[in-house]
């Protein structure tokens, strides 16, 4: 995969700060996933980590203040600075999907959808999806809904289950990514795999910074690595609007 001769890859914008840890984690995995001859054919990515805008979780839960406004203000700077497309690492922040798309004029990638096509294209057979989420993700029936209307079907967490996971993440957000918080994410997926689940969406971008890549028996689909390859693909992709004029070194 690469862009034909003469042609720029597009400029990327990302809604960042979802958390900021997730933002850098993302940006790696499309540094890692680009195919390159050298340092000039990475992509240009224009990033606002904004960890001021207000807590997605409990906007969706209706103990905070909505997010909608923040996100639109951040779409429209990174348009404004020359995005060709926009993506955001985060996924309970996709509940305000149709609130970013309205407020710019460019594409916007939406990591759930392309969660979906995922599951769909790498996984056919599977009929029965664990979904590890926040309480705001699954709130919002961001997936659960997706995943009925294909005739999946959704295996989530206890109420249990879920508040174990809201304080792993607490402290993966500090910096936490330590054996036992590891151990912790582990025991909740084999939680869902013993009630039945065929493949396990991580529903939350921090989730996988402990590093979740052996020791489990069936498949784990991280969201944010889904959107970096789709990132790339429609970066390199033939249908190329023109960078910003100051992207070009």
């Amino acid at each position: 995969m690469g862009c034909e001769v003469g042609m720029l890859p597009k400029t990327v914008g990302i809604i960042g700060g979802l958390g900021p840890r997730a933002t850098v984690a993302f940006m790696n995995s499309v540094l890692e996933n680009t195919p390159i001859k050298s340092n000039r054919d990475h992509l240009h990515m224009i990033v606002d980590c904004n960890p001021k805008v207000p807590d997605i979780n409990a906007a969706i839960l209706g103990t905070g203040p909505s997010a909608a406004a923040a996100l639109a203000t951040c779409g429209r700077r990174l348009e404004t600075a020359g995005a060709n497309f926009i993506v955001m690492a985060c996924n309970a922040a996709h509940v305000y999907e149709d609130e970013l798309r309205q407020a710019v004029s460019v594409p916007f990638i939406s990591i759930v959808e392309e969660t979906m096509r995922t599951i769909r294209s790498d996984f056919p057979q599977c009929r029965r999806v664990g979904l590890l989420a926040t309480g705001g993700c699954l709130r919002s029936n961001l997936y659960q809904d997706r995943l009925a209307s294909r005739d999946l079907e959704p295996v989530l967490q206890t109420a249990d289950e879920l508040e174990r996971l809201m304080l792993a993440l607490a402290r993966i957000n500090t910096g936490d990514l330590g054996y036992a918080i590891r151990s912790e994410i582990l025991g909740l997926i084999d939680a869902l795999i013993a009630r039945g689940a065929e493949t396990i969406v991580l529903g939350c971008s921090e989730i996988d910074l402990v590093g979740l890549d052996a020791g489990i028996d069936i498949p784990l689909i991280d969201p944010c690595l889904v959107l970096a390859k789709a990132t790339i693909r429609s970066a390199l992709s033939r249908h190329n609007a023109p960078s910003a004029p100051w992207a070009i070194a």
